[in-house]
């Protein structure tokens, strides 16, 4: 859980939050809850790039995209 801990240790108030994750055949599952929980006073973007993991390594131009719809 190195995000979890990251995020204990961290004070992210009033930072937008921006999440990113590749995964196996669970998907998200709970882990935007589990996140939002950890950052009470976070603001977590609705906007979430997700992949599985098999499509991570070709997925480069996908996530330049989801950057720049971000705005970075």
């Amino acid at each position: 859980m190195a995000l979890l801990s990251f995020l204990e240790n961290n004070d992210l108030s009033g930072k937008q939050v921006y999440l990113f994750c590749s995964h196996g055949t669970g998907g998200l599952a709970n882990s935007v809850d589990i996140i939002t929980e950890a950052l009470p006073d976070g603001e977590i973007s609705d906007n979430i790039f997700d992949c599985y993991e098999e499509e991570a390594p070709s997925s480069q131009e996908e996530i330049e995209s989801w950057l720049t719809g971000l705005g970075y």
